[in-house]
Parts: C-alpha cells; structure tokens; sequence
C-alpha cells in the first residue's frame, strides 16, 4: 500500500555535538499539499531540513519519503530520490548570469541546449523572473 504522506518525520530527535537540537519532531507532509514550517529564531527549522537532507543525521526516530526509510541515508542519495533543500541565502553565483547558475544546478547538463526543456518550461511558468533576466547576472535580481 502507497502512503498517502510525501514525507514523515515521527518523533525525530537530532543532536549536534554536545547539542541537543531536535527533541522528537513529528511532521507530516500530504502529497499534493503545501506545507509551511514556522517557528521562532531557534525553534529548529533549519536542523529539521538540514536532517530531512541528510545534512545532519537524526539521532533517534524516522524520516520517510513516501514508503522510503530515508533516514540512514546520505545528502547524494536524498538529493537523487528529488529532494532538495534551498537555504536562506540565494546560494548563487553573482557575477554569473542566471542561465549559467541554472546550467551549474542542472548538473548533467554541459550546456544550455541540454537543460531538460519541459522542466526549464516547469520553472518559467513558476518563476517567470528566472526566464526574463535569463541573460541577466543573477547578483542583480532581488532576494524576494
């Protein structure tokens, strides 16, 4: 049976050094939903992702996406089964344009030709920016 949850975390609990972090999280994120993770400066936010990405390794409970145990597995693993993490910052090269950056994400691509079409189409209708100052350098376009 298919779970109908795209990610689950039950009582995750993630330690980072001498420092105890996450003391049983548990989320659920139905497929198909928007899912949102508030809290104050401290709450946790990041070291949940960066635990979701592997980044950190939970110390105590489970991770899954779908039916998929994730959570002993690592970063280029959960990053091959199409999960991602963006942080705050942009994480991009400003002097480089946004067509470039985006050929530096795309990995398997060695040019622009190559980038996936119907996912650039993807990205386009979502972020009409990213096709507008595609030329652009991208250390010009605004955090928002």
């Amino acid at each position: 049976m298919t779970s109908p949850n795209l990610l689950t975390l039950e009582g995750v609990q993630t330690h980072i050094g001498a420092y105890h972090i996450l003391h049983g999280v548990d989320l659920v994120v139905l497929k198909g939903q928007l899912t949102m993770l508030l809290g104050r400066n401290g709450a946790g936010k990041t070291t949940t992702l960066r635990t979701i990405m592997g980044l950190w390794h939970a110390s105590q409970g489970r991770v899954r996406f779908g039916d998929k145990d994730i959570t002993a597995l690592h970063t280029p693993q959960i990053a091959e089964l199409g999960i991602a993490y963006v942080p705050e910052n942009m994480g991009i090269f400003s002097d480089l344009t946004v067509k470039e950056n985006m050929l530096l994400a795309a990995r398997s691509a060695k040019n622009a030709q190559q980038i996936d079409d119907t996912r650039l189409k993807w990205i386009f209708k979502l972020f009409p920016a990213v096709e507008k100052f595609w030329n652009h350098p991208a250390g010009k376009l605004s955090d928002g």
